[in-house]
């Protein structure tokens, strides 16, 4: 989607500009990340491939009964348009890098490099030309129907339950699974911002490129933890971090 050249609104108020670039809709998803690997394998790179592989034990990272996930996220047909997880940065730009030298190849007659964005970038992508804290310009999680605009933890009374047999409370999901059994969604859900851009707010935080952070929250953070701003550390891969790439055409 392509992101016009603009002024960045920080939650301080400072400006700054960015150039026209484009960015995915969706962040990278785990039949993007496939067919990166197999590329990489069909061409003999055997280093790369390794070293690309995804870190599917992120699962175990104290979220709950998710064992399950570290055998069927990536690999399961199923889980195919959800967003890739369990990359360093170093491998979300060794991606960046892949899809840079296939379009070359495919468009000879044009230049177009892809990367993962900026902070500054990725702000101006998520926020377009609104000054609000979530993508879709306004300051609440849900819109005038009453559904959630974004893949976050959301405590409400509705969700809580008393267990009987443990004699503890318990935060239930809608589907019924205890709380941090929700994880991710695919790729295109819930709403596009103003430039067509899906989940720049919850379900994974996304990899900068300049800082070791990740931007936006994911769906196991609480509303106030998916701002355009919200920032978490990620100098380790996890299960709520994932990535989206931008391209320059030249």
């Amino acid at each position: 989607m392509k992101v016009p050249a603009g002024k960045v609104w920080t939650a301080n108020e400072k400006q700054d500009s960015t150039s026209e670039f484009y960015i995915s809709s969706t962040e990278v998803t785990n039949i993007q990340w496939r067919e990166f690997l197999m590329y990489l394998k069909q061409e003999g790179e055997t280093d790369e491939y390794k070293a690309n592989i995804l870190d599917t034990t992120v699962w175990r990272q104290g979220l709950g009964d998710t064992e399950p996930f570290v055998n069927y996220y990536y690999q399961h047909q199923a889980y195919s348009e959800y967003p890739a997880v369990g990359m360093t940065l170093k491998q979300a730009k060794a991606y960046a890098h892949w899809l840079t030298e296939i379009y070359s190849l495919k468009n000879q007659g044009v230049k177009i490099t892809f990367s993962v964005p900026t902070k500054k970038q990725w702000i101006r992508a998520a926020r377009g030309d609104e000054t609000m804290r979530y993508p879709w310009g306004g300051p609440y999680l849900r819109n005038s129907k009453g559904l959630y605009l974004a893949n976050f933890k959301s405590y409400d009374a509705s969700t809580i339950h008393y267990n009987d047999e443990s004699k503890k409370y318990e935060i239930i999901t809608p589907d019924g699974f205890i709380d941090d059994a929700i994880i991710t969604a695919p790729g295109k859900s819930y709403f596009p911002n103003q430039f067509g851009v899906y989940n720049m707010s919850g379900n994974v935080a996304e990899l900068v490129s300049d800082d070791a952070v990740a931007m936006g929250g994911s769906w196991n953070d609480t509303g106030y933890d998916v701002r355009v701003e919200s920032e978490q550390p990620a100098a380790e891969p996890k299960s709520t971090i994932g990535f989206r790439v931008i391209a320059v055409i030249e």
